[in-house]
């Protein structure tokens, strides 16, 4: 009976778990890092980036550092993002959306510091998660991003650059 009951509970875990990414209109601050994925229901690349947002361990284990919300292209909704009402058009304007996937990584703070037009492999997107939590602990600022791409051997076609914030 037991074992029933435990598998019963596993199954209905499974079942109703949103897993990593999110969909809700309302995205508040949290205190975790964010992502934002733009996506598409007719998008290829964006089923297989949120499926290995959810399976590929190495990547799924930092992501779940991350509050990450599916911002769907194609649904005309109002969000409440960081407090501040938008629509689904206010959101792809601010942020250039034009195709999908289109990926936007913010720090703790919702500051902007990555933005990814495309696809993203598994290694490159948890490089920049780690970077990201990285500068949210302190551990490293902005500018040592080329620095920790050459200390954790990430080739060039793999790079992407933080956003800078004035100073």
């Amino acid at each position: 009976m037991k074992k029933i009951v435990l598998f019963l509970t596993l199954f209905a875990t499974l079942l109703f778990s949103e897993g990593i990414v999110k969909s809700q209109t309302n995205i508040p601050l949290s205190g975790k890092p964010i992502m934002f994925i733009f996506d598409s229901q007719t998008c290829p690349y964006c089923e297989k980036l949120e499926g290995e947002l959810n399976n590929i361990t190495f990547l799924a284990e930092i992501a779940k550092k991350f509050d990450i919300y599916s911002i769907p292209r194609d649904d005309h909704k109002m969000y409440k993002i960081f407090g501040k009402d938008v629509s689904t058009q206010e959101l792809q304007m601010s942020y250039h959306v034009k195709a999908t996937p289109n990926v936007i990584i913010f720090n703790n703070k919702a500051e902007k510091m990555f933005q990814m037009h495309g696809y993203i492999s598994p290694l490159p997107l948890s490089k920049m998660l780690e970077f990201v939590l990285g500068i949210d602990s302190g551990k490293y600022k902005t500018s040592d991003w080329a620095k920790y791409l050459y200390d954790n051997d990430v080739s060039a076609s793999e790079k992407a650059k933080p956003k800078s914030k004035s100073h």
